[in-house]
């Protein structure tokens, strides 16, 4: 159905207020929101894509409770790959970014963007573009010569360590051992001339 979403997040007054905003003062509805990623791939799995209340749009926060918003994304788009993600978050770092980006999302925008700013991103991406909180382009643009000189696995662990997570909590999420992580560490800081960690920050957050 047109102008139709969910929202995935696991704060119940944001999503309800974001609902009662687009509700009362934009065309949009909210069919659906979820304070868990599985509830809402469970949704969605029992409704015909053909539906009124198959959304068009879901908004998703990077991190609902224990589980991950980009994989939800990913798992979403696995299953529905016509379906627009938006990525909804307090995070405005570039590692939040790069890594939405990844994982097949539409849009990024921070939980402190204007309402306007929302309802501009929504109707972009409702019309097939893509969108990207206008404060957080000039730190993207600056990536783009770096990003295309790293590997995947590289670029993973430089979103990582872009989203504040230290070695240990890199290799428990990607399965590696403490040498690997460490080797794609080191290697990363030499491909884009880095002294260490913090100066990697420092220069690119």
């Amino acid at each position: 159905m047109e102008n139709t979403l969910y929202i995935v997040d696991d704060h119940e007054m944001l999503r309800e207020g974001v609902k009662h905003w687009l509700e009362t003062n934009t065309g949009w509805k909210v069919t659906k929101n979820y304070s868990s990623a599985s509830d809402c791939i469970k949704e969605l799995a029992q409704i015909n894509e053909d539906s009124p209340d198959f959304p068009e749009i879901i908004i998703v926060d990077v991190q609902i409770a224990d589980e991950s918003g980009f994989t939800l994304v990913r798992e979403i788009l696995k299953k529905w790959p016509k379906m627009k993600c938006i990525i909804y978050s307090m995070y405005d770092t570039t590692g939040y970014v790069l890594e939405a980006k990844d994982c097949g999302a539409k849009a990024y925008i921070s939980k402190i963007a204007k309402s306007e700013e929302i309802l501009k991103c929504l109707e972009l991406v409702k019309n097939g573009d893509t969108y990207l909180e206008e404060r957080l382009t000039e730190a993207q643009n600056k990536l783009e010569n770096v990003i295309s000189i790293l590997t995947k696995q590289e670029r993973r662990i430089f979103e990582a360590i872009l989203q504040g997570k230290t070695n240990e909590q890199i290799q428990n999420e990607f399965f590696l051992s403490k040498t690997t992580v460490e080797t794609y560490t080191s290697r990363l800081y030499d491909k884009i001339d880095v002294i260490d960690r913090a100066d990697l920050i420092a220069r690119y957050k």
